[in-house]
């Protein structure tokens, strides 16, 4: 081989290996700025439509190490109506090199609970991670939060999350390589108290394309992912 030719070939392993490092940076969280998912949520038993479910990325901000993302999940009725008084908005984070992905899920119940009540709330809370690394078999760490309105509080705690498989699944948007999580999820406060299992598939770039909820072990629901508009 020449010289040239052993340049040309150098210059293609680097790519190659550029390639496969942004690959496996990515998260398993929507990415596209551009992008619009859209997802209905039907009950498990008789395909009941129970809404219509679109997030987009309205707001992004970067540090050296870090991207911030904030999403808007707008909820509406089989009739296109909204189902709640206002948006629900969630704060993620992304670590650039790794592709971890972290939740902060007392902001987003704060937000879902201004959606459904119309009333300020605040949240707090330690962050839900989603490594991008994750391997069938892995469990990942707990996640204890709370959201208050004025003098009530609300507590959410998700716990015995674990990586089920690795999967390929269609969906009316697509065909997607996934990875399968379970996770127990609990929400109680005055008045509300909901204690369910969810089983949800993430795919690279894009974040959850199927998520069913169990009930006492009897599947209630699934979201699935419909669309993908650019």
């Amino acid at each position: 081989m020449d010289l040239r030719a052993k340049r040309r070939f150098l210059c293609l392993m680097c790519l190659i290996a550029l390639w496969e490092i942004n690959l496996w940076a990515q998260g398993y969280f929507l990415d596209n700025t551009s992008a619009t998912l859209e997802y209905v949520r039907k009950d498990a038993g008789d395909g009941k439509f129970r809404w219509r479910h679109k997030i987009n990325v309205t707001d992004v901000k970067e540090t050296d190490t870090h991207t911030f993302y904030t999403t808007r999940s707008v909820f509406t009725k089989q009739n296109g109506k909204p189902l709640y008084h206002d948006d629900v908005l969630e704060k993620s984070i992304v670590d650039k090199s790794t592709g971890d992905v972290s939740f902060d899920v007392g902001q987003a119940a704060a937000s879902y609970i201004k959606a459904r009540i119309g009333v300020n709330a605040t949240g707090k809370g330690v962050l839900s991670n989603l490594p991008a690394q994750i391997q069938p078999g892995d469990t990942l760490a707990p996640v204890f939060a709370q959201a208050k309105v004025g003098p009530l509080t609300y507590q959410v705690s998700v716990t015995d999350r674990k990586v089920l498989r690795r999967e390929t699944i269609s969906v009316p948007a697509g065909t997607f390589e996934c990875i399968v999580v379970q996770e127990h999820k609990v929400e109680s406060g005055p008045g509300h108290h909901r204690d369910v299992v969810n089983v949800s598939w993430y795919s690279k770039g894009v974040g959850y394309v199927r998520h069913d909820t169990y009930i006492k072990g009897i599947l209630d629901t699934k979201e699935i992912l419909y669309s993908i508009n650019e």
